[in-house]
């Protein structure tokens, strides 16, 4: 953490000034159905910085695309050549979406953060050709925000810690949850500093439900926890399935690639009526990530802000606030739309690179001192000149 530290005491009056950068962001999750954009205001810089959301906007994916990135992901074998042409054309729909969505507004900075088609520590691929993004808004772009962190011996993740502090620390204890195919936490003790900051990768969270979902209810999710509501929790298989998320969320490590856990889906799909596997699935699910948040130290008055997709789930939602314990609402309500705030964050993270700052913390990631700038960035011919990259070790 004393990188972090020195870096914030650095940020004096030649580096905080009160220009105004438009940073966009871009963000595509496990469930595979879209990519999320969002534009972000962001006055002075690093650590000082403030930030406010202009826009935000969601597209859906193609049919082929998402087939073919989900192929991807659950590691099909394809060839190199279809690796390069489903690498290019994701980069070209990256373009033709975000140009359309900036609408002529001139963007300062892109950070785009691809679609993690396999994760492994220290091995690690948000696939993505960032080159049509640069091309078709002639702006700074910085992709590939993992790899500094997995060099300097860090898990790669979770990395919204440092943008969550910008964005959501307040006067008392927060945690931010993101329910997104794995779920992930960030503690924010009341009025924390940096170094205060705690995050980790829980367990698997919609990986598991959204394969239930598409095994037995035949839909890509349970939408508002119908199914779960209706459905039984059966004791044996919860269990079991808990025992498999501790696991996970006892490990403390960054999950990924292998950590799907839907082998137990498809252990109990053909003896476990429908509803009742929903309700098992979110029952153990709920319980493993509301009690990992109590035990993070949370004082009693502090809250959960949920985030992520799964957010969205209310049968989930209760069941964590039940095991924690703890104040349990919906990240909307503390300003950000769920919808925005994961694209939003790789916005935050992105100008924080530029600026210099280390984007992961060592509390979170178990990285070492960085001995690299993160990001791999692409600028404009011409323009490379335009944004100041500080590097400091």
């Amino acid at each position: 953490m004393t990188a972090v530290n020195d870096l914030r005491n650095d940020v004096g009056d030649d580096v905080v000034q009160d220009e105004e950068r438009l940073v966009l962001g871009t963000m595509t999750g496990t469930s595979i159905d879209g990519l999320d954009a969002a534009l972000i205001s962001v006055h002075g810089r690093g650590l000082a910085a403030r930030v406010a959301l202009v826009a935000h906007e969601a597209f859906s994916f193609p049919a082929p695309l998402a087939n073919a990135l989900r192929a991807a992901a659950e590691q099909i074998p394809m060839t190199s050549g279809a690796f390069a042409t489903l690498q290019r054309d994701f980069g070209v729909f990256h373009a033709e979406c975000l140009q359309r969505f900036v609408a002529g507004r001139t963007v300062h900075l892109a950070a785009l953060h691809g679609q993690t088609v396999y994760h492994a520590p220290p091995v690690s691929w948000q696939l993505l050709q960032a080159a049509p993004v640069v091309a078709a808004l002639r702006c700074a772009v910085v992709c590939d925000l993992r790899q500094a962190d997995l060099a300097a011996g860090g898990q790669g993740a979770p990395i919204t810690p440092l943008a969550d502090w910008m964005l959501f620390r307040a006067e008392r204890d927060r945690a931010i949850v993101n329910l997104g195919g794995f779920c992930n936490a960030t503690v924010l003790p009341a009025a924390c500093a940096v170094t205060d900051v705690r995050g980790c990768d829980v367990c698997a969270c919609n990986q598991v439900l959204d394969a239930v979902a598409r095994t037995v209810l035949h839909c890509p999710f349970d939408a508002n926890g119908k199914s779960a509501r209706r459905g039984t929790v059966n004791g044996a298989i919860a269990a079991e399935l808990r025992a498999i998320l501790e696991t996970q969320r006892s490990a403390r490590r960054s999950l990924g690639t292998g950590d799907e856990a839907i082998a137990w889906v498809a252990a109990h799909r053909a003896t476990v009526a429908a509803d009742d596997l929903a309700a098992s699935a979110v029952s153990a699910v709920g319980t493993i990530i509301g009690v990992a948040v109590r035990q993070e130290g949370m004082t009693t008055d502090g809250e959960i802000l949920l985030a992520g997709g799964g957010a969205r789930h209310p049968v989930l939602a209760e069941t964590i606030a039940a095991a924690s314990g703890l104040r349990t609402r919906l990240l909307n309500e503390a300003g950000v739309p769920l919808e925005a705030r994961e694209a939003m964050e790789i916005a935050v993270l992105g100008a924080l690179a530029a600026d210099g700052i280390p984007i992961s913390l060592a509390a979170a990631t178990g990285r070492g001192q960085p001995a690299a700038a993160d990001g791999v960035w692409i600028y404009p011919a011409g323009v490379a000149d335009t944004l100041r990259v500080r590097t400091q070790c």
